[in-house]
């Protein structure tokens, strides 16, 4: 190994590090529930109401005194509606004046207002109704602090009386492309340009890590321009992501940039694709430095970023659904580096799931599109040796299990 990688930093020293840098300034915000999906609770939610207010059917039925059943079945032929029974609806309140449901599939009502029962019934006090509160009572905790909410959720805080709530303000973060030889999204490349796809990378991915997403336009490589996008990013951001410039070409800036304008908090990590990421905390925001490769962008951002992502928003960082899978091909790790490999998962004739490797470079490379759109992943750790084809793993899924 050359000797510049010998003391690149280890991903759990690596956050380690940021974590100890940064102190993140949360903020809360009141928004209108329709909007709160996916956000999460700053404060315990109480109900305001009780549910039900008084009391309710728990089905179609009729509702009637149990004092009638006391001796058994009554003689009904004389009951008349309004005096001796009343229609109950699911979820309805009805009269005072009876305190028992009994379900429509055992009442018999004919057009002149005639009601009897059939099979078995049973009339006693508080039968097929809902006391006051049952569903919630005024005054209980709802949800947690930290909740994430689910549209469940949403429901139950709409019948516990909110219209609006408070949640974890988003991080704003900023992205910033760099190199003169991109051109935007939709633009045919001539030679010697790229495509600068890691913006809508950025654009679609920080909001499912639960960030708010910057995007400043294509700067070229020129010291000047990128730390204009950096002044004019890091005021409204709570974390700014500089993209490409990160190893030792003749117009990476971006480590330089870094060096002048905060502290470095560690510059290369033994993770690939992405080692020479760079972090800094630059007035007391962090600004990290990925790099421009698409699968290298999006490794980074799934370890680091939604690491510092749910650090601000105090949550955990989610798992992926995982299944075991047999390779149908063997692998090596680099030796050095914690590597996401990417796998072309299917089922096998007898369901049971067959995973190939994809490799990003060398001869049997299958680029950045293949590796890109991967259905499954495994990150192995440092020093992990050789897999062999027959053998089984545990692979992250990257889609939905139904449509393996």
């Amino acid at each position: 190994m050359r000797p510049d990688l010998k003391n690149l930093t280890p991903k759990k020293k690596a956050l380690e590090l940021m974590f100890a840098a940064w102190q993140p300034k949360t903020a809360a915000e009141q928004i209108p529930l329709a909007e709160a999906k996916g956000r999460i609770l700053a404060e315990d939610i109480f109900a305001k109401y009780n549910l039900p207010v008084v009391r309710a059917s728990t089905m179609d039925g009729v509702a009637v005194k149990s004092e009638a059943f006391a001796d058994g079945m009554p003689d009904t032929s004389g009951w008349k509606q309004g005096v001796d029974f009343v229609r109950a609806d699911t979820g309805d309140d009805f009269d005072d004046r009876f305190d028992a449901v009994i379900a429509i599939e055992n009442v018999v009502l004919t057009e002149d207002g005639k009601l009897s029962f059939t099979g078995k019934v049973n009339g006693s006090k508080g039968f097929n109704v809902k006391p006051c509160g049952a569903d919630m009572k005024a005054g209980s905790m709802i949800l947690k602090k930290g909740t994430l909410l689910r549209p469940q959720d949403l429901a139950v805080l709409a019948m516990g009386g909110h219209e609006e709530i408070p949640v974890r303000k988003k991080p704003a973060v900023s992205f910033i492309p760099t190199g003169s030889e991109l051109v935007p999204a939709g633009t045919a490349p001539s030679r010697g340009q790229n495509i600068d796809s890691n913006s809508i990378l950025a654009r679609e991915l920080l909001p499912d890590m639960g960030a708010e997403p910057l995007l400043h336009p294509i700067v070229a490589d020129d010291p000047e321009s990128l730390e204009r996008a950096l002044n004019e990013m890091l005021p409204q951001s709570d974390m700014v992501l500089l993209n490409a410039g990160t190893s030792k070409g003749s117009e990476d800036y971006c480590a330089s940039l870094l060096k002048k304008r905060g502290e470095i908090i560690f510059q290369g990590v033994a993770a690939v694709p992405g080692r020479p990421m760079t972090a800094a905390i630059v007035e007391g925001k962090p600004v990290i430095n990925l790099s421009g490769s698409s699968f290298a962008a999006f490794y980074s951002m799934d370890w680091m970023i939604r690491a510092l992502i749910c650090r601000y928003l105090d949550r955990p960082v989610p798992q992926r659904e995982t299944v075991k899978a047999t390779l149908t091909e063997g692998f090596t790790p680099p030796p050095f580096f914690s590597l996401m490999a990417t796998f072309r998962l299917a089922r096998g004739t007898d369901g049971t799931y067959l995973a190939t490797p994809l490799v990003l470079r060398g001869p049997k490379g299958a680029g950045n599109a293949a590796v890109m759109t991967a259905n499954g992943v495994y990150v192995t750790t440092v020093g992990e040796g050789s897999f062999h084809a027959g053998d089984e793993i545990e692979i992250e899924l990257m889609c939905n299990p139904g449509d393996l």
